[in-house]
């Protein structure tokens, strides 16, 4: 159904250079690390999965997110369109698999998020980004981030629907407003789930950041892009490190930080 198959001797390699650091720790606050990391470095398919529902749920729900990637990005062929489908496929595998396990156990909550970025090895120049939920992914240049998802929450819904920038609809998408983090959409709440896609374009020296809540919540973009747009890739993660853990660390935070070294 989603192309997973591979033919003999296909190689599934992608020829541009990568460069991957990730963190992921339970913060200052928190007694349970609910946030899981998946990288593949012979497909270049990286997500950051930040579970919901307390404790042990939480982390596990992100888990079988990651490890349904794992599967079906192991499966698959080298093509472009097949990794996007395997990936597709494994986002729908993870919602059935948490919305079955919390509703057997009569849980009232149980979900995850899911960022995941993925480069094109056919054509260097291009990757796709698939998201539910309130992890982002941002792309880096010259000290400058963009924000490449939306977040699934009543606040940013609310802030689009309005249809206008500003500080009235600032005010909807702000972190610092409770209705930004109200999921709209996650990976096992509801019976079905469709992630968002957006493709995008890759110039060699981008960097890439995949996150979860915990980063952008005491981080903001601006500030992103002055701590991880310049000097090595390592000093850059120890930067962002140091700034989350001095704004507080109330959430577990977790990222994966990608450098374009050559295409």
């Amino acid at each position: 159904m989603f192309g997973l198959g591979r033919k003999p001797g296909e190689s599934k390699s992608c020829p541009i250079r990568i460069k991957v650091l990730r963190a992921s720790e339970t913060g200052l606050v928190r007694k349970d690390n609910q946030d899981n990391i998946f990288i593949d470095a012979m497909t270049n398919v990286y997500c950051v999965a930040d579970g919901m529902g307390g404790g042990d749920e939480g982390a596990k729900a992100s888990r079988i997110v990651c490890e349904c990637l794992r599967r079906a990005v192991s499966q698959t062929g080298a093509g472009f369109v097949d990794r996007m489908e395997a990936v597709a496929g494994a986002i729908d595998e993870a919602n059935f698999t948490v919305y079955d396990y919390a509703r057997q156990r009569r849980y009232r909550q149980m979900g995850s998020t899911a960022a995941v970025l993925m480069f094109d090895g056919e054509n260097k120049g291009r990757a796709a980004v698939c998201y539910v939920g309130d992890s982002r992914v941002y792309r880096v240049c010259r000290g400058l981030a963009a924000q490449l998802t939306r977040d699934h929450t009543v606040g940013a819904e609310l802030s689009l629907r309005a249809g206008a920038s500003g500080p009235d609809t600032d005010a909807f998408a702000s972190r610092s407003n409770p209705l930004s983090h109200i999921l709209t959409r996650a990976v096992g709440t509801e019976l079905s789930v469709a992630p968002d896609w957006r493709k995008v374009d890759v110039h060699e020296g981008d960097r890439f950041v995949i996150c979860s809540d915990g980063v952008h919540d005491v981080i903001t973009n601006t500030r992103l892009g002055f701590l991880v747009g310049y000097d090595t890739l390592e000093k850059a993660k120890e930067r962002l490190v140091a700034e989350i853990v001095k704004n507080g660390a109330p959430d577990n935070y977790s990222f994966i930080l990608v450098e374009v070294v050559g295409l």
